[in-house]
């Protein structure tokens, strides 16, 4: 079963927005190792802060408004669960270190992000 493991927060300016969650919520943000694109990620601890990691990526074509990242087993079977069942699947990318992630539309037009964990 699919769980929330993260969510993208998109914004024009990556830093503006690292400091807005820093000075209105105490939340920190560190770049994610090895990104090509700014991507800067938030992770809790002891209970403090988001409740679930989130990260501050640059604005996309596709992510214009708080995304949720789903952790899958398969992703390549939930892409087409995802077509069967009146959404619409994308491409998966590589993201080393991590695994494999892509970005679909569910039912009612909202876009999700998927992740595969490398094993």
């Amino acid at each position: 079963m699919g769980r929330i493991v993260n969510f993208h927060l998109p914004a024009d300016d990556v830093e503006r927005a690292a400091t807005f969650y820093r000075e209105v919520f105490g939340w920190e943000f560190v770049p994610f190792p090895g990104s090509p694109v700014p991507y800067l990620i938030h992770q809790f601890a002891d209970g403090d802060g988001a409740g679930v990691p989130a990260a501050i990526t640059q604005r996309q074509t596709v992510v214009k408004a708080p995304t949720p990242t789903i952790e899958v087993d398969n992703i390549d079977q939930a892409m087409t669960d995802i077509a069967m069942k009146g959404g619409q699947q994308a491409r998966i990318e590589e993201i080393p270190g991590l695994g494999r992630f892509g970005y679909a539309i569910d039912s009612e037009g909202n876009v999700i992000a998927l992740l595969q964990r490398e094993t």
